[in-house]
């Protein structure tokens, strides 16, 4: 009996995973999940899931189910504009720390020819 309703479990977990209503819920993890701390990975994993969702309302349109397909479409629309305002800030923090960084470079490269010029004087000085 128990294996029975351990066998229906996995059955509607498995169903629910399927469902364009279970992969809404992964790309909200997905997205949250990216939103927090983006990598290629975690952009990569999103994207599937966003792919896998658009087959599900195919599929539903396919079928006849246009409200469902609609309800969606509507709300993988809202995930791509919030996937794609990540991306942007994403962006942005990557261009931010490639200037900042860039400019710590030219810090220290101003330092280094200080510091040469500085030991060349001494040496031109030395008696």
């Amino acid at each position: 009996m128990k294996l029975h309703a351990a066998l229906a479990m996995v059955a509607l977990f498995l169903v629910g995973c399927d469902s364009p209503q279970g992969t809404v819920a992964t790309a909200r993890k997905q997205l949250t999940e990216y939103q927090t701390a983006p990598d290629n990975g975690k952009q990569e994993a999103l994207e599937k899931t966003l792919t896998m969702l658009d087959e599900q309302i195919a599929g539903l349109e396919k079928k006849g189910d246009l409200v469902q397909a609609d309800l969606f479409r509507r709300q993988a629309a809202t995930l791509r504009t919030d996937f794609q305002a990540a991306r942007m800030a994403r962006a942005l923090n990557d261009a931010k720390n490639a200037i900042q960084g860039f400019g710590d470079a030219i810090k220290e490269a101003g330092k280094s020819f200080t510091e040469t010029l500085g030991n060349a004087s001494k040496e031109t000085n030395a008696p």
